[in-house]
């Protein structure tokens, strides 16, 4: 994985922690609800940067030499 590609997946996490956060405050008004979603958030994203194949299987299609 790239660089750009894990700032792209790290903002978007951000913007998931951000959002998340602020309603589960809302919802809650517990600052302990608030931090373990967080860890939950960097958890998967951690997970997610050290080993992305795991996480997400891509499909490798081999191209079969052609016969001419």
């Amino acid at each position: 994985m790239d660089v750009w590609r894990k700032i792209g997946v790290t903002i978007i996490f951000g913007i998931a922690a951000i959002v998340g956060g602020g309603l589960f405050w809302v919802l809650s008004e517990d600052w302990a609800v608030v931090f373990t979603y967080l860890c939950i958030v960097g958890f998967f994203l951690l997970a997610f940067l050290c080993n992305p194949e795991q996480v997400v299987n891509e499909i490798v299609v081999e191209e079969e030499p052609s016969e001419t």
